[in-house]
């Protein structure tokens, strides 16, 4: 009698993360891996903002709940620039670096797309100074969904995760002439290399 092959398990990683929007985009990369038979999956724990304390505090918690858990911290670079740097800089050891996305997560979505929209969204940045003192909300909002997507809503994916708008993510990350950088994109490309590798020992 044959035996029944195993199916692989599923290396499941905690994030800690600010809302609904990397809620979101984090069920929609499950759904990618489950489709492609990726044992791989990511469980959000979301914080509700993105400031030091909180984060920490979130971490905390499910470091209690699930000790021998991977978790990961994800938010965005913005406010740890001024208001949360010195908090940060001075983190203890017992809490993992965080994973920023710089400057916020809707520069992350951006480096989806294709390099002329990309590069596009960029300039716009450029122009109002994003990177040394990035933009609020109110005043970048209205100007995403001109460059980029013109039905933008926070908490809502403005594209659907592929091979395609995955493999234009870590390109981009590469590229020199681009700005944006995303911690967690780049954890996201190494930790689905490691799996793949492993599928094929």
């Amino acid at each position: 009698m044959r035996k029944k092959k195993r199916k692989p398990l599923i290396e499941t990683v905690v994030v800690i993360c600010e809302g609904s929007s990397e809620n979101v985009y984090l069920q929609e990369l499950n759904r990618f891996f489950r489709e492609h038979r990726i044992p791989l999956a990511f469980a959000p724990k979301i914080i509700g903002s993105g400031v030091y304390k909180a984060a920490v505090n979130r971490y905390r918690d499910a470091r209690r709940e699930m000790k021998n858990a991977e978790i990961v911290i994800w938010v965005d670079r913005d406010i740890y620039m001024n208001s949360q740097k010195k908090l940060y800089e001075n983190k203890p050891d017992t809490v993992p670096d965080f994973l920023f996305s710089r400057m916020n997560f809707e520069d992350f979505l951006a480096l989806h797309m294709d390099r002329k929209t990309l590069m596009r969204w960029q300039a716009v940045c450029e122009e109002h100074n994003h990177f040394s003192e990035p933009m609020c909300s109110g005043i970048y909002l209205p100007l995403y969904k001109v460059a980029c997507f013109p039905h933008y809503r926070k908490g809502k994916l403005p594209f659907r995760i592929n091979d395609e708008s995955l493999s234009r993510l870590f390109a981009n990350q590469k590229r020199r002439q681009v700005r944006f950088r995303c911690d967690f994109g780049t954890f996201l490309e190494e930790r689905m290399l490691i799996v793949e590798q492993r599928e094929e020992e």
